[in-house]
């Protein structure tokens, strides 16, 4: 996060839609956003990198997964109450991933999955989540909230060495400065509680816990993401994620 140059993730609220999450492992509705990447210089928009995609925000579990924006073209982007309400249409493709994943999930549960079938919800799960994973814990704050933040930590840290230095009230400097660190406490709290970057994780090991891959099975799906390039490739730690599918599996939490 800097004031001088920064890349944030914009998010925007388009509608509702149906996909099949797979965390809860079944077709599921889901909230429906619009995120594009914006290079912000001196807090100003300076325009977008990349392509926007869509994220889809599970009303049930609440994990986050990307899927492309071809898939639910938009004409226009709703706002005010429409974009609680809107549903776009779907290409065909969509309506043909949760047929497939429903298939495949029914098999799992009638103890008949084929070995490819399983590689391939493996490899699903772990695709879902790959662009979260690309994410800055702070990509989300935007360039105001950093601006404000700022600003705020230098007015109160001001005050506080005019109150110590000029007017000799330590107990008031020091209110003023534990208010600036609290604020920043405040912040890193906020990104452990709310960024998706530091629960994506979590949410893959769910997603991975009823096909209990092998840590060798999620490094070959991380590979796959290096061969193209894809950043979440570098940062997964298949280590990480089979620790935290144990854990899950310790506490009888696994879904489905």
């Amino acid at each position: 996060m800097s004031l001088l140059s920064a890349t944030v993730l914009r998010v925007r609220p388009a509608g509702v839609t149906s996909d099949f999450c797979p965390v809860c492992r079944q077709e599921r509705r889901f909230r429906l956003s619009i995120a594009d990447q914006r290079r912000v210089v001196l807090l100003m928009d300076r325009g977008r990198i990349g392509h926007e995609h869509h994220e889809l925000t599970c009303k049930s579990c609440g994990c986050k997964v990307e899927r492309p924006a071809a898939e639910r073209p938009l004409q226009h982007v709703p706002t005010g109450p429409a974009a609680e309400t809107f549903e776009p249409e779907c290409l065909p493709i969509v309506a043909h991933r949760i047929a497939d994943c429903t298939r495949m999930e029914a098999a799992r549960k009638a103890n008949k999955l084929k070995p490819e079938a399983r590689e391939e919800m493996i490899r699903h799960a772990v695709h879902c989540f790959a662009r979260i994973y690309d994410e800055e814990p702070t990509a989300r704050i935007t360039p105001l909230a950093s601006g404000a933040l700022f600003l705020a930590t230098i007015v109160l840290l001001g005050v506080a060495m005019f109150a110590f230095f000029r007017l000799d009230h330590p107990v008031v400097a020091a209110v003023f400065a534990l208010t600036a660190v609290g604020l920043w406490v405040w912040l890193w709290y906020w990104i452990a509680t709310h960024s998706p970057r530091k629960r994506v994780r979590t949410w893959l090991a769910m997603a991975l816990a009823p096909l209990d891959p092998s840590e060798s099975e999620i490094r070959q799906a991380r590979r796959e993401l290096q061969a193209i390039r894809v950043g979440a490739g570098f940062k997964i730690r298949p280590n990480k994620v089979r620790g935290k599918i144990d854990q899950i599996k310790r506490s009888g939490m696994v879904p489905g």
